[in-house]
């Protein structure tokens, strides 16, 4: 007989998962008779809770894990920094858990758990299925999510305003006269891709510039891909004077594509990315590009998950139905004018 889980007690008693769990952790939200009517099928069909879940709800470890892309992806230096520049004033310690795209969140929880080291779980989020994650929150165990793509879950979360950083650098580029501006688009299935769009978009109407939509090259954030689709594009008549880019890498795409068909940064061609990762102060012409927070954000995902921890201790977040900070916080870009942009050429 397969062992019974905490979905089948709740299928069973007729209630949610996120109740079950609050039953098994004595939580004074659920009333007497729900109680005793989740506590007869528990012990009817002699269900067991895993220890460690119910120790990490109730925040008894000093660790917080924090689960991460890979250490070296662009920007969880800059993040971790923010999460440690908190997180080291309090008794607390970090351990860090790597998790690609190529696999879900599952095993890691899994690691996690068997463990019971950590008391809540910070995640740099990606293009993965969030149900581990939210089954880890309706355990009643702390999740705070950072970056998350622009991907809206029942979970807390930090992330960056795509969209005003969007149409700010798109209105640098007009306000330079350019009105030929093309936009090398991330992936359509990504919600913070989908937020720079509509902001290059919006930027253009606002401007009374029609839009174009040759002008939108979907590069997937793949520089080689960028780099094709955009020297089709230069060699035109009609060819673009500026390019907007939804992300640095595909930024220096289109450096080098210019440089193919013998334009000059920014002379010919001006170039925004979104970012601002390290190298792109030193790349020639240094990149103007749209800076995300990485260190703030770092910062106030570690302070709402203190929050969750300990509610004395961190933003006072509105808690949820699991006791726990709910808010959905977005933090301000700043647009970065360096070298690669400058007036549109006559």
């Amino acid at each position: 007989m397969e062992k019974i889980t905490i979905r089948d007690i709740a299928r069973l008693a007729g209630v949610s998962k996120s109740t079950v769990s609050l039953v098994i952790n004595n939580s004074p939200r659920v009333d007497p008779a729900t109680r005793r009517h989740v506590l007869a099928v528990i012990r009817r069909y002699n269900y067991v809770p895993s220890a460690t879940a119910s120790a990490l709800a109730k925040g008894r470890s000093s660790f917080i894990g924090m689960i991460v892309p890979g250490l070296t992806w662009q920007m969880v230096a800059a993040l971790n920094y923010g999460v440690a520049s908190v997180i080291e004033r309090t008794p607390y310690e970090i351990i860090l858990y790597t998790s690609t795209n190529d696999h879900d969140y599952g095993p890691v929880i899994d690691r996690m758990l068997a463990s019971g080291l950590s008391a809540g779980v910070l995640v740099i989020s990606q293009d993965q299925a969030m149900k581990p994650l939210l089954d880890l929150h309706e355990q009643g165990v702390p999740v705070v999510l950072i970056n998350t793509l622009g991907s809206h879950f029942d979970l807390p979360s930090v992330e960056a305003d795509n969209y005003e950083g969007a149409c700010g650098a798109v209105r640098h580029l007009l306000d330079l006269g350019h009105r030929r501006i093309a936009s090398l688009a991330g992936p359509t299935t990504w919600p913070c891709c989908q937020d720079r769009q509509r902001g290059y978009e919006d930027a253009l109407t606002e401007a009374g510039v029609p839009i174009d939509a040759s002008l939108t090259l979907q590069s997937g954030l793949e520089p080689p891909r960028a780099r094709e689709l955009l020297r089709g594009l230069l060699g035109l008549p009609d060819r673009p004077t500026a390019v907007f880019a939804h992300n640095d890498n595909t930024a220096y795409a289109a450096m080098e594509a210019a440089a193919d068909h013998g334009l000059r940064v920014p002379a010919d061609l001006s170039v925004v990315g979104f970012d601002d990762i390290p190298s792109s102060a030193h790349v020639k012409p240094a990149l103007t590009t749209v800076s995300q927070p990485f260190e703030a954000m770092g910062a106030r995902a570690a302070r709402m998950m203190l929050a969750a921890i300990s509610p004395e201790s961190g933003e006072g977040s509105a808690p949820d139905e699991h006791g726990l900070a709910s808010a959905r916080v977005r933090l301000p870009t700043t647009l970065i004018v360096r070298d690669s942009t400058g007036p549109a050429p006559a």
